[in-house]
């Protein structure tokens, strides 16, 4: 990066944000797909004939929300009936929570995930 006045810096943080911007929903995405594997690797497989949770965990859609852009990490509707029995357990069954311990156990993993993919576009 060489600059040879005020204005080229300008335009060079203007261009940096612009594409810091386009880059957002593939650094959530990197990440969330961090947070799928640990949700995946979480759950155990059933030996029933049904669609299995493990199998069924999505990376939803980036979109905005209140504190910023946003996604969900999730089983699909498929399963999702049922992954809310062993996240939150039920009179007869204590709680297994693989939904949230995946966002703790994942958590730095797709921090870093996720820098990495603004890295590849701002030059640090």
């Amino acid at each position: 990066m060489e600059m040879t006045g005020f204005d080229d810096l300008i335009q060079y943080f203007e261009e940096t944000g612009d594409n810091a911007q386009k880059v957002e929903a593939e650094a959530l995405k990197a990440g969330g797909e961090i947070i799928a594997d640990y949700q995946r690797k979480g759950v155990n497989r059933s030996t029933k004939d049904q669609p299995h949770i493990q199998d069924n965990i999505i990376v939803g859609r980036v979109y905005d929300g209140d504190e910023g852009s946003q996604l969900i990490v999730r089983p699909n509707g498929k399963v999702r009936w049922r992954a809310k029995f062993l996240e939150w357990g039920t009179s007869k069954m204590p709680p297994k929570p693989f939904i949230e311990r995946s966002g703790d156990l994942g958590e730095n993993e797709a921090y870093a995930a996720m820098l990495k993919k603004f890295e590849e576009v701002i030059d640090v």
